[in-house]
């Protein structure tokens, strides 16, 4: 009897031990499970390659797997809403750009709003530039505008939603120039390229590391941006050309609201961590793309100032969702 008993509490022990052991594995692979982050355009855009730069810092930084998803369309509302709908389990990031985070969202009643998340870091602000393919044309700004006023309407920009920031330079543009442009909606820079390239359409704006990624197949008409980059300086200003014209696209990384502050700073440590990696910077020196960042109370200061701001903006237009 005495035997079993031994034998019993020492099952009773190896049970255990195995079950503490099965805990003690679950609760690693929980704490390792992978790290999404959703990017609201097709692969191959600026925001795509600015985030995808960021991936091996972020992963080392955070110590998980980073898997980058690309969630397009809408104008890249639906990628950043799914970023809000999200749970708040610190398994999630959104790659938030301006437009879906200070624009959309007065355009049209959207499931999200600048209250919606909770904000990491600015991972990148890019100049942008008026693009044109290769063999276009127009080999300067004054090319398009001499066309645009010859043909009203005929010139063709492709723009990936009403209320992002190329739209609005491209409407400030319209406006300095007293022109008119005919839009072309697409879900990114890639289909934007596509359109250049098979003729569909004659002009976009992307952020200056796309243009450089592609130069062999685009040329640039004007940087918009009040002085030339240090980066590019052969690439002429819109002001040079007689149009002040500023227009930078920037992004950063938001988390869905109510993730915990601990998450927070996890988050914003390895997002810091991950601009400031050789890798990153090595990246984009090639692409010839300034580095910025801010952290999240600067970043959160900073989107509600932009995001009242380009309310003004789109009021003035007559854009403002009723």
């Amino acid at each position: 009897m005495k035997f079993l008993e031994n034998g019993y509490v020492k099952g009773v022990a190896v049970a255990a031990a195995a079950t503490l052991s099965m805990m003690a594995g679950s609760a690693f692979a929980q704490s390792n499970r992978p790290v999404t982050v959703v990017v609201p355009f097709a692969a191959g855009g600026g925001t795509d390659i600015t985030t995808r730069a960021m991936q091996q810092g972020l992963s080392e930084a955070l110590d998980a797997n980073i898997v980058v998803k690309n969630t397009a369309g809408a104008g890249g509302t639906l990628g950043v809403g799914e970023v809000a709908r999200a749970r708040a389990d610190g398994r999630t990031l959104g790659m938030a750009p301006v437009g879906p985070l200070t624009t959309q969202p007065h355009l049209r009643k959207l499931p999200y709003d600048v209250d919606s998340f909770e904000y990491v870091c600015l991972a990148y602000s890019a100049p942008t530039v008026i693009a044109v393919s290769k063999d276009s044309g127009f080999n300067s700004l004054e090319d398009l505008v001499a066309k645009a006023k010859e043909d009203p309407k005929g010139v063709t920009f492709a723009v990936q939603a009403v209320g992002s920031i190329p739209h609005i330079a491209g409407l400030a543009l319209s406006d300095a120039a007293g022109i008119e442009m005919t839009y072309l909606p697409v879900n990114g820079d890639g289909p934007a390229l596509k359109a250049l390239l098979d003729g569909t359409a004659d002009v976009f704006i992307p952020h200056v590391s796309f243009f450089t990624s592609n130069s062999d197949q685009l040329k640039s008409l004007a940087l918009l941006k009040s002085e030339r980059l240090d980066e590019q300086p052969d690439l002429l200003t819109a002001a040079e050309q007689g149009y002040e014209l500023d227009f930078p696209i920037w992004g950063g990384m938001v988390a869905p609201k109510g993730t915990s502050a601990e998450d927070v700073a996890r988050f914003e440590t390895g997002c810091k961590a991950a601009v400031e990696s050789g890798p990153f910077k090595e990246r984009m020196k090639a692409v010839k793309q300034p580095t910025a960042y801010m952290g999240a109370g600067e970043f959160e200061t900073f989107v509600r100032d932009k995001y009242e701001t380009n309310r003004k903006l789109l009021d003035k237009a007559g854009l403002l969702s009723k």
